[in-house]
C-alpha cells in the first residue's frame, strides 16, 4: 500500500487539510474518511495543502474535485495550495482542472484570500 498522511487544522477561519504522500486507488478511501473528519472538525472553508503530495491518479483527482465542489455547494469555499509537485501539477494540467479550481502558490497566499460572506458550519 502506498504511503499517505492527512492532517487537519483550523487556521484563519479555514480548515487546512494537508495531504502528504500518494493519493491513489489504494489510499483514496481512507484519505476521504480522514478528509471528512477534518472538514467536520474545522468547517467548510477548505484549503487543500498539496505541497507534500507526491502522486495523484484519477481516483485521487476525483476526490479533490468532490471536496472542492461540495465545499462550494455548502456555502463554503475551497482553494488548493502549493507549491504543487510537477507530477501532480501535470495531472491537473492534462485534465484542465488547473483552469477550473483556484490554485495558490503556497499556504500563506491561500490563507490571505478573503473569506466569502456567510459562515457555514
Amino acid at each position: 500500500m502506498a504511503e499517505y498522511e492527512v492532517t487537519g487544522s483550523a487556521q484563519h477561519g479555514r480548515a487546512v487539510i494537508t495531504l502528504t504522500g500518494d493519493l491513489a486507488l489504494d489510499t483514496v478511501q481512507q484519505v476521504e474518511q480522514d478528509m471528512r473528519d477534518a472538514r467536520r472538525r474545522h468547517g467548510e472553508h477548505l484549503v487543500l495543502d498539496l505541497r507534500g503530495l507526491r502522486f495523484l491518479d484519477s481516483t485521487g483527482l476525483s476526490l479533490l474535485l468532490r471536496f472542492y465542489l461540495a465545499a462550494e455547494g455548502r456555502g463554503g469555499s475551497a482553494v488548493l495550495a502549493g507549491p504543487i509537485q510537477d507530477e501532480v501539477l501535470r495531472v491537473l494540467q492534462v485534465t484542465h482542472v488547473d483552469e477550473r479550481l483556484t490554485i495558490r502558490p503556497n499556504l500563506d497566499t491561500a490563507l490571505a484570500d478573503p473569506l466569502p460572506t456567510g459562515d457555514p458550519t
